[in-house]
């Protein structure tokens, strides 16, 4: 099976994708101001990783920091995905950053904007 990895930057996130374990990891900074190329593309490698899955895929978003583009871009991939991956095979987990209000209220848009149950578990 394969595994898929993007090292992240000071302002974007690492990613690391596990098609056996039906696993997508996202952490570190959103603060891209170029968000359009980082997150179109983070949408292709989510679907190639969730097509023709049955089971239920986990994806664990620990950011640190994020911006209103960011936040906004994430919405619009999982809208997206949902094309592809029904509600119930996909787990959302928002991890929250104590210090970061913008990180609750990301996660809070992230669930209103779209389709999918978003978790807030505490980091």
């Amino acid at each position: 099976m394969r595994t898929f990895t993007i090292e992240g930057k000071a302002d974007s996130p690492d990613v690391f994708m596990d098609e056996a374990k039906k696993l997508i990891e996202i952490w570190g900074n959103s603060t891209l101001k170029e968000t359009n190329w980082f997150y179109s593309n983070l949408l292709k490698w989510m679907i190639a990783f969730t097509m023709g899955n049955s089971n239920t895929c986990t994806v664990n978003i620990r950011l640190k920091r994020i911006n209103d583009s960011s936040a906004k871009w994430l919405a619009v991939v999982f809208n997206k995905l949902r094309l592809f991956v029904p509600e119930k095979e996909l787990e959302i987990n928002w991890y929250l950053n104590s210090r970061s209000p913008r990180i609750l209220a990301s996660g809070l848009m992230l669930q209103t904007r779209t389709a999918y149950r978003v978790n807030m578990l505490s980091n």
